[in-house]
């Protein structure tokens, strides 16, 4: 249990708190089992704090100093820890679930079986930290540096990777299932024995045998971030006249076949776009149209070939082809959006269910105060308010409604959708 003295000196705010520490360098001050959520504890120091099972849900970390603190088993979910130095902390446990972590220092800290869903560690510094068995699916790692950190067993669906360090990191046993990887991720002398494509320790590649040396980083070279638009003609032979072959019209008809494809998996039976699957559609043939030479009766005309006069030949209309390419190249960046307005609507969704669990909602009225304070809380935070507005212009509010499972959703996001 936390010491009633030390969290009385907190409640007095983060100023005085700091003034104390400074005085008393010496102390371990004890705040374990908090209640801080929604706390405002920016640039708080809390080097060294034991803050074990602390409640610090929704709460305002930014630039704060936790250095060598124990967090292991604290609830952070939906906290936003802009800048924050956990060098050498301890988070074994710990649930980051929605959190904010953008700019924040990990080196060497312990996230041993730490739950970071959905949380944003863009530009995060996590060298050498120990990320065993973590929880990443749809974190956004873009920009980070895990060089040398531990990530074995640790699922990375879906986690935005994209120009992140993983130099002498260790990837064994990583589910990597459609995680969003670029050419610009270093990849350079990763460790990696085997790796999963599928939740659930499920289709191991390669499933048998480990990966040779370098064989899992050049691996993911050859095939990062490509996109092929393949249009390729084959020649058929059409003959749309039951008369005899020699009086017959024969077009070469180019069966054009159109294929799109951004292979971010392993070659060997599994290949998929960044959140989708292969396209691969096959547009059927141009039709042609043959006019047949009239041919008299008792006439015999067998020797004598059509003339280029006698009949016509309607060239083929690739329009349809190159209507259909435009298509699906639209329908890709919609796919390659999706994961990122999927990202947008799990902490939309995540705010609304931490506030119904505080705030009444049974009338109308009590509703719309819910709804309120969740504009005030997204307002508060300008990088989330960033990406809920590039998300409802973007995707549209019918689009994100799709991805958010909270009734209070329905009036959020009319409300949001004038925001500029």
């Amino acid at each position: 249990m936390a010491n009633e003295e030390h969290g009385a000196l907190l409640k007095q705010g983060v100023e005085t708190w700091n003034q104390w520490r400074e005085e008393n360098p010496q102390l371990v001050p004890d705040l374990s089992q908090s209640e801080l959520s929604r706390a405002n504890l920016n640039e708080a120091n809390f080097s060294g704090v034991n803050l074990q099972n602390a409640d610090l849900r929704m709460a305002n970390l930014t630039d704060a100093n936790l250095q060598g603190a124990d967090l292991s088993g604290a609830d952070l979910r939906g906290a936003n820890l802009r800048g924050v130095n956990l060098n050498q902390a301890n988070l074994t446990g710990t649930d980051l679930n929605g959190a904010y972590l953008t700019l924040v220092n990990f080196i060497d800290a312990n996230l041993t079986a730490v739950n970071l869903s959905e949380a944003n560690l863009r530009i995060a510094n996590l060298s050498g930290a120990n990320l065993s068995e973590a929880n990443l699916r749809m974190a956004n790692l873009s920009e980070a540096n895990l060089r040398m950190a531990n990530l074995s067993e640790a699922n990375l669906e879906k986690t935005q990777v994209l120009a992140a360090n993983f130099n002498k990191a260790i990837l064994t046993g990583t589910c990597l299932q459609e995680w969003q990887i670029d050419s610009t991720t270093n990849l350079d002398e990763v460790i990696c024995d085997y790796i999963y494509l599928q939740t659930g320790q499920q289709k191991r590649y390669p499933n048998q045998g480990i990966f040779t040396p370098g064989e899992f980083t050049e691996l993911w070279r050859q095939h990062l971030n490509t996109v092929q638009v393949k249009v390729s003609p084959e020649v058929t032979q059409v003959q749309d006249s039951p008369v005899q072959q020699t009086n017959a019209v024969v077009a070469s008809v180019p069966e054009v076949k159109v294929e799109i494809q951004q292979p971010h998996q392993p070659p060997v039976n599994y290949t998929a776009t960044a959140g989708a699957p292969e396209i691969k559609v096959d547009i059927q043939p141009p039709v042609y149209h043959s006019v047949m030479p009239r041919v008299s009766e008792g006439a015999d005309n067998s020797s004598q070939p059509p003339s280029p006069s006698d009949s016509t030949v309607i060239q083929p209309n690739l329009q349809q082809a190159v209507s259909e390419v435009h298509r699906l190249l639209e329908q890709l960046d919609q796919d390659l959006c999706e994961p990122k307005w999927s990202e947008v609507a799990a902490e939309i969704q995540q705010l609304l269910h931490e506030l119904t669990q505080t705030c009444p909602t049974r009338t109308p009225l009590e509703k719309v105060i819910a709804v309120a304070a969740a504009i005030k809380q997204i307002e508060s935070n300008p990088p989330l308010k960033v990406k809920v507005v590039e998300a409802v212009q973007s995707a549209g509010i019918a689009r994100l409604q799709e991805y958010i499972e909270h009734p209070l959703s329905k009036i959020l996001l009319p409300a949001i959708a004038e925001w500029n």
